[in-house]
């Protein structure tokens, strides 16, 4: 398995590891509050790996600009989006709902990039999306007890999560750091976050200590998951990297049934697992 093909998993299993975090965040604290801690504490600790391990000598504005554009809409927009989703639908439903992710970013790669799919690869990516969209038919453990408009939620984190990606591929051709590349998004949606609701928060007091606590967690799980998902396209091509980072609401499921007592597998949920794993296969050996 290459060295983009790993990244990219670990990066799903980060983003699945968030989505349970923030199950336990929200015991504490509003939706609306969390990503002042998640997105800002991630910014801080992005910084302090950055500053020594990134060749700043090499740097090029061009790319800075591209890193400092993304950040003002990813991570702060999907933030948002996925607390919201994942306390209206939980965190299996949520991610696998929002997982059309892929067919953004393989478009997008296509159409701006240049990048070519092989037939496999093309059958690998609709197996891998079909399988998470089963996941989503599962509706929860007792059945859909949400409205069908809050699929948009999950649906718009997936437009803004898929768009990215080919303008994070391009910044990295320019300046190859990936961990620069996540510090300034961060910041810039730090910036973002603090104009939306830092007023709010200052109006209604300290956060509980141990919701502070839990989504620092989740920002260390998003901001590894997105340090990851960089270096991940910086080596490998959209049409890889994207499917398999698509596999984090199968890694969420099966964290939720371990951690989480009211979420549980049912057999059309199953299905979905076995569907997505076909089809990453088909994608990793299409791809040789």
């Amino acid at each position: 398995m290459s060295g983009a093909a790993l990244l990219a998993l670990g990066a799903a299993f980060c983003f699945a590891l968030a989505l349970i975090l923030t199950q336990f965040g929200l015991r504490t604290m509003p939706s609306w509050r969390s990503p002042l801690y998640s997105i800002i504490g991630s910014a801080v600790v992005a910084w302090l790996l950055a500053l020594p391990l990134v060749d700043w000598d090499a740097l090029d504005w061009r790319a800075v600009a591209i890193f400092a554009g993304v950040g003002c809409i990813f991570p702060v927009v999907v933030s948002i989006l996925s607390v919201r989703s994942n306390e209206k639908l939980g965190p299996a439903v949520a991610g696998a709902v929002g997982n059309v992710t892929p067919l953004f970013a393989v478009l997008g790669a296509v159409l701006f990039l240049g990048e070519h799919l092989l037939f496999a690869q093309l059958a690998g990516l609709a197996m891998v999306v079909g399988g998470v969209a089963l996941l989503a038919l599962r509706g929860g453990a007792g059945g859909r007890q949400w409205s069908v408009w809050v699929l948009g939620l999950p649906l718009a984190a997936a437009l803004v999560r898929g768009s990215i990606q080919p303008a994070i591929k391009a910044g990295l051709a320019i300046w190859h750091e990936p961990l620069a590349a996540a510090a300034i998004g961060y910041t810039l949606s730090s910036a973002v976050i603090l104009l939306l609701v830092g007023r709010r928060a200052f109006r209604e007091g300290p956060a509980i200590r141990e919701g502070v606590l839990w989504f620092l967690c989740v920002g260390f799980a998003n901001g590894t998951a997105t340090f990851l998902l960089y270096a991940a396209l910086g080596l490998g091509s959209i049409a890889l990297v994207a499917p398999l980072v698509a596999l984090f609401p199968l890694i969420a499921v099966v964290l939720s049934y371990f951690f989480l007592r009211d979420e549980k597998l049912h057999a059309i949920g199953l299905l979905g697992i076995l569907v997505s794993v076909a089809g990453v296969i088909l994608l990793l050996l299409g791809g040789k």
